[in-house]
């Protein structure tokens, strides 16, 4: 009996064992990241998960791969493994007492938070912006710094807009781009904008190649006047340098509460690093990544995220992210701090602490 059934066995385990030589393999060189496998194999540098995810046998570190290692590249119609469901991953952690004293080190490597930052916590993630007292001690991530942050959309697309900046609206101005204050035309398609509210402008900057193109917004207007599909507004916050010529929508969720901090979360999910905002080659405190999750996934702004190195050690942060801005499948999130350069594009992040 014992031998018949060992027999069976065998017989069930030649299909996929079968199935599995037939599998496609590639054998990793130095410079190899999944994220460039997928664009290699897929034409979709966003499959990634499906590399990580039939190799996780041997790469339980989406960020090591190693030279001469061989990993199955699975058919790109094959199955993905189901998503967790929501609270199956990225929990958070239950009754977390963390005192005053022991919430940040004086190095700034920030523990789970609580009731709020301390003295010692150093918030770099307002480089770049501007904040009040009132936004550093109450809120995660300011208005502004949400506002400001910029996104991506597919290549070759307009991003949606209610209208388009047209021109001045006074007959004195004399530089060639509208600063603050001044008054500006704008037209637009559908119902009129109502007067007083806050309209954003924007505009396509730059393409990520094989990821996408970059929107950056550029201000914040204030409406006066509408009438058949021309509206006059006021500037009321410039982010860069404003031109005619700009897209005009609305203003997204903003949402981050005072008093409201995000809570340390066990396992939670990864994302990977799909290219920067700015157009330097080595980044710093203050740059915008974007990932590859974002709202639909249930990453909200003021979340953060943390790069382990995997080669020091599983508790071994080496740098920090903070969700500034989300899109359905994406979010921009700005570098809060780094140990070197660790930032690149294909690195894989991991979410750290999340807004309740």
């Amino acid at each position: 009996m014992v031998r018949s059934a060992a027999a069976i066995l065998a017989v069930l385990m030649v299909p996929s064992f079968a199935a599995s030589q037939q599998m496609p393999t590639h054998t990793v060189v130095d410079g190899d990241t999944l994220w460039e496998l997928a664009e290699r194999y897929y034409s979709d540098p966003f499959d990634w998960r499906r590399i990580w995810q039939a190799n996780q046998v041997r790469v339980t570190d989406p960020n090591l791969i190693l030279p001469g290692q061989e990993l199955v590249i699975p058919g790109p119609g094959g199955a993905m493994p189901p998503s967790a469901p929501p609270g199956a991953s990225g929990e958070r952690l239950a009754e977390v007492d963390v005192s005053v004293e022991s919430a940040a080190g004086p190095a700034g490597e920030a523990g789970p938070i609580t009731e709020g930052r301390t003295l010692f916590y150093r918030d770099t993630s307002q480089a770049g912006g501007v904040l009040s007292n009132a936004d550093l001690d109450y809120r995660v991530v300011s208005r502004d710094m949400a506002l400001s942050a910029p996104w991506l959309i597919e290549a070759g697309l307009d991003p949606s807009a209610l209208g388009t900046l047209e021109s001045f609206a006074g007959t004195n101005n004399r530089s060639e781009t509208p600063r603050s204050y001044d008054r500006v035309r704008f037209s637009f398609d559908g119902p009129p904008p109502p007067v007083g509210s806050t309209l954003r402008t924007y505009r396509v900057t730059h393409p990520l190649e094989g990821v996408g193109q970059v929107v950056e917004p550029t201000g914040l207007l204030s409406v006066t006047d509408v009438d058949a599909g021309v509206g006059v507004a006021v500037v009321t916050q410039e982010y860069a340098r404003i031109g005619f010529g700009d897209r005009v929508g609305p203003l997204p969720e903003y949402g981050v509460e005072e008093g409201v901090y995000p809570e340390a979360v066990l396992d939670g999910p990864r994302a990977m690093i799909m290219g920067f905002a700015g157009f330097n080659e080595v980044q710093d405190v203050g740059s915008v990544a974007f990932l590859d999750l974002g709202s639909e996934q249930g990453i909200a702004i003021g979340d953060e995220f943390e790069y382990l190195n995997p080669l020091a050690g599983s508790n071994v942060v080496e740098g920090r992210l903070q969700v500034v801005g989300v899109r359905p499948g994406m979010a921009s999130a700005r570098i809060m701090e780094m140990d070197d350069a660790v930032f690149e594009q294909g690195i894989v992040v991991q979410l750290a602490r999340r807004m309740p």
